[in-house]
C-alpha cells in the first residue's frame, strides 16, 4: 500500500472506533456510511473554495454546510441535519435541469461532482498490485450478469424483481459483512440485490465466492419465476373480454409502436390542452381517474406523467401502457397527434409546438409565454398584461407571440461567412470579435455574458450583454459586425450608435449648449421654450471624441442622450412670467 492511500486506511480505522463507542447500532452504521462521503466533499472542496459544490449521491445532488445554508435560501429547499449534525440540503438528479440556471442567474459560480467508486489515482495504484485478482473479480460479476440478463432480458424500462425471502441466501460483502438477500432487481441490463434490511448491494460490493455461489443458484430460481409470469400473463390475456380494462400484450405493443411513429425523432412530448381540464383517462389498477400531461419515447417502451384527483401540483405519477385502459388508446394517440403538430414554423424550417401561456405559481396575475422549438424548450417570457389579454380573447397569434417575445428564432439564420463578417457600416473592419463568460467573482458583471472587440491597437472594454443581443449571437440572426454595432457602437465612435437618440417632438428644446468647466470636465445642458434651462449633465470622452474628432454624434443627439428626463421634468414645470426673467 502506498503512502497515498494510507491516510485513506487511518480514517477508515478512526472511523471503526467511532462506531464501537456509540452504543446505538444504526448510528454508528451512519457515521461509517456518511465519514468518507463528507472527506471526499471536503477534499474537493478545498480545490474550489469559491464554488458551490453539487456533490452527486445516489440519484440525487447534495450540498453541505455553508454551501447547503446557501442553497436552501436561493432554491427554497428545505435545511437538513445528516448522522454528523451538519447542514445539508438535496434534490433529485433529474431536478439539475431547473436548479442550475436558478444558482448561475443568482451569481453564484457551480462545481458539479459525480461521485467515483475509487479515487483514480488509487485506483491505479490499486490496480498495479492486484491487477490479476480485479479482473478475475470483474470477470465473475460480467459472467453473473450477463447470464441472469439472458434469462430475464434486460428491462430497459420496467424493472423485473425476483423474490429471494424464502430461499434464504446468504452472502458475504467486501466488507466482511454477512447479508440475507431479499430480492433480486434488473434494470436496463444491471443486476442489483436488496438484503432482508432494505440495503441495495451492488454485484461489486459481494465477494467473489459469494458471486460464485449465486451464480450456481440464481439463473435456475430466475427461470423458473420468470416462466411463472409468462403463464400467468398468458391466461390473464386469453380470459379477457371485451371491453375489459386490462390490454392484452399485442394491443400495449401497438399502442407505443404507435405513439412512437407520431412521436418521430422526439424524446418527449407536452400534452398542454390534455388533463384534468379537458379529458381524464381511466387507470386500470388503484387509480381510476388519471390526468395525463406529457408522453415520454424510450428505446422499447413508453410512459405517460401525470395524476390523479387530490394529488398535491407539485407530485407527478408515471404511467405505462397496461396502467391505462385500452378504451383510451386511440384518444391518446390523438392528443399526441395535435401535440406534435406544429403550430408554426419558422423561416430556418424550425417547427414550433407547445406554445402557450401559464400563470406563474408564485405570482398570481404573471403569465409568461412559453414554446418549444423541434422538441427542445425555449426559456419562458414574461408576456405583458394587455399581450396576455390579447392573446386569451386570439386577438393576437401564435406567430405574432413568437415574433415579438422570441424574436431571432423568427428571423433567419445567417450562413457561417455572414455571421463571421467584421466589417462595420462605416467601412472599417474589426480585427477580433469575442464573447465569454465573466467567471471572476471579483469583476463587475459576474456570471454575464461579455462582448470584447479589438480594431488594429485599439482595445474597447468587454461590455455584458442583453438577453436579445445573446439570442442573436447564438441563434446566428446578425453578423458579429452587426452585434458589435448594436452592443459598443458608441466607443467605436459610429454614426448609426447615435441615430437613437431624440427628444420628444411634443416638447420644444431651443438650444443645446457644451461646455468646458474650470476644473477641465464638459458639461452638456438645453434650454426649453419657456420653461428656462436643465441642469448640466458630464459627458463621457467616447461622446466628446464623436462629437469634436469623428464627428459622428450631433448636440441635439448628445442632448437627448443625456437630458431627456430633465427635459420631461422641466416642460412639466409652470411657465416663466416676464417678470421672472427681469434681472432684480
Amino acid at each position: 500500500m502506498t503512502k497515498k492511500i494510507k491516510p485513506l486506511v487511518e480514517q477508515e480505522d478512526a472511523i471503526q472506533k467511532q462506531a464501537k463507542s456509540v452504543s446505538d447500532k444504526k448510528t454508528a452504521k451512519k457515521l461509517e456510511a456518511v465519514s468518507p462521503i463528507l472527506k471526499q466533499y471536503d477534499t474537493i472542496k478545498t480545490k474550489h473554495p469559491d464554488a458551490m459544490l453539487l456533490f452527486r449521491t445516489g440519484d440525487s445532488y447534495t450540498m453541505y454546510r455553508e454551501d447547503a445554508m446557501k442553497a436552501s435560501e436561493l432554491l427554497g429547499l428545505s435545511l437538513t441535519k445528516n448522522g454528523d449534525r451538519i447542514e445539508k440540503v438535496s434534490f433529485p438528479h433529474h431536478a439539475l435541469d431547473i436548479n442550475l440556471p436558478k444558482l448561475v442567474r443568482a451569481g453564484v459560480r457551480v462545481a458539479l461532482c459525480d461521485q467515483l467508486e475509487i479515487p483514480q489515482k488509487e485506483k491505479v495504484e490499486e490496480i498495479k498490485s492486484t491487477k490479476k485478482t480485479n479482473d478475475n473479480a470483474k470477470e465473475e460479476r460480467d459472467d453473473f450478469n450477463n447470464k441472469v440478463v439472458e434469462i430475464v432480458g434486460k428491462n430497459n424500462h420496467h424493472a423485473f424483481l425476483l423474490p429471494l425471502s424464502s430461499k434464504a441466501l446468504n452472502v458475504e460483502t467486501t466488507k466482511g459483512e454477512t447479508a440475507i438477500l431479499d430480492k433480486m432487481q434488473v434494470l436496463r441490463g444491471r443486476v442489483t440485490f436488496t438484503d432482508t434490511e432494505g440495503n441495495k448491494l451492488q454485484l461489486r460490493e459481494l465477494k467473489t465466492a459469494s458471486i460464485q455461489q449465486l451464480a450456481e443458484v440464481i439463473p435456475s430460481i430466475a427461470k423458473a419465476y420468470k416462466q411463472d409470469q409468462q403463464s400467468q400473463q398468458t391466461e390473464a390475456n386469453s380470459s379477457v373480454q371485451k371491453g375489459s380494462s386490462v390490454p392484452t400484450t399485442e394491443q400495449q405493443q401497438k399502442f407505443i409502436d404507435d405513439i412512437k411513429a407520431v412521436m418521430g425523432s422526439a424524446k418527449m412530448v407536452v400534452l398542454p390542452d390534455f388533463g384534468a381540464k379537458k379529458g381524464v383517462v381511466a387507470g386500470t389498477d388503484e387509480d381510476k381517474g388519471v390526468s395525463l400531461n406529457r408522453v415520454y419515447a424510450w428505446n422499447d417502451n413508453i410512459s405517460f406523467a401525470g395524476s390523479v384527483p387530490g394529488d398535491d401540483s407539485k407530485k407527478r405519477r408515471y404511467y405505462h401502457p397496461e396502467n391505462i385502459h385500452p378504451d383510451f388508446y386511440n384518444y391518446l394517440i390523438s392528443e399526441v397527434k395535435k401535440a406534435v403538430a406544429p403550430q408554426l414554423i419558422t423561416e430556418n424550417g424550425q417547427k414550433v409546438t407547445s406554445a402557450n401561456l401559464f400563470e406563474s405559481p408564485k405570482q398570481e396575475g404573471k403569465y409568461f409565454f412559453y414554446a418549444r422549438l423541434d422538441g427542445v424548450g425555449l426559456h419562458p417570457k414574461a408576456v405583458k398584461e394587455q399581450d396576455v389579454d390579447a392573446f386569451m380573447k386570439n386577438e393576437i397569434s401564435v406567430k405574432d407571440m413568437f415574433a415579438k417575445y422570441y424574436p431571432s428564432k423568427m428571423a433567419k439564420q445567417l450562413s457561417k461567412e455572414d455571421f463571421d463578417n467584421l466589417k462595420l457600416s462605416d467601412g472599417r473592419e474589426l480585427t477580433a470579435f469575442r464573447v465569454y463568460k465573466q467567471r471572476n467573482e471579483s469583476k463587475p458583471h459576474f456570471g454575464e455574458y461579455m462582448l470584447y472587440a479589438e480594431m488594429g491597437d485599439k482595445r474597447f472594454h468587454a461590455t455584458p450583454l442583453s438577453h436579445n443581443q445573446l439570442d442573436m449571437y447564438f441563434d446566428r440572426t446578425q453578423s458579429k459586425s452587426q452585434i458589435a454595432e448594436k452592443v459598443i457602437g458608441e466607443q467605436l465612435h459610429l454614426k448609426s450608435a447615435y441615430e437613437k437618440y431624440r427628444f420628444p417632438e411634443n416638447i420644444p428644446v431651443q438650444e443645446v449648449r457644451v461646455r468646458k468647466d474650470a476644473e477641465g470636465a464638459w458639461l452638456i445642458s438645453a434650454t426649453v421654450q419657456d420653461r428656462g434651462q436643465t441642469p448640466e449633465r458630464k459627458m463621457s470622452n467616447n461622446d466628446l471624441y464623436s462629437l469634436f474628432k469623428s464627428k459622428t454624434a450631433s448636440r441635439e443627439q448628445l442632448g437627448a442622450k443625456y437630458l431627456t428626463e430633465d427635459v420631461k421634468e422641466l416642460s412639466l414645470t409652470k411657465k416663466l412670467d416676464r417678470s421672472q426673467g427681469l434681472k432684480l
